[in-house]
């Protein structure tokens, strides 16, 4: 994962919770297979190859050039093939925390108030 666009910890914490969103009730159930594993890798391989395209094409129009000296005349007004900055930080694919809490409910509920 390049570092071009700082984006790498955003597609991190996608990866956490689609797995804990797929693999919470079996790992509960004790009943976790590599077909849990394989619909994790699933459903994020696309949108990392997506980000990862974007990266490279921002290092090949505009970091290259810089680095060669032959910087654009301005600056980019978005980044080329980009998804647009209302996507920029969610992703090509974003995820929302399911079901799988493993236990946080039951751990506020035993914290002591503030």
């Amino acid at each position: 994962m390049s570092p071009i666009g700082g984006v790498g910890i955003n597609l991190a914490v996608q990866d956490a919770v689609a797995a804990a969103n797929i693999l919470a009730e079996p790992l509960r159930g004790g009943t976790l297979t590599d077909d849990h594993l394989a619909r994790v890798q699933g459903r994020r391989e696309w949108p990392t190859r997506v980000t990862q395209s974007i990266q490279l094409a921002i290092q090949n129009r505009v970091v290259r050039r810089v680095l060669a000296g032959a910087a654009p005349s301005k600056p980019p007004s978005r980044h080329p093939g980009a998804l647009g900055r209302d996507r920029s930080a969610a992703g090509a694919r974003p995820h929302r925390r399911g079901d799988a809490d493993f236990g946080l409910t039951r751990l506020r509920a035993a914290a002591p108030a503030s």
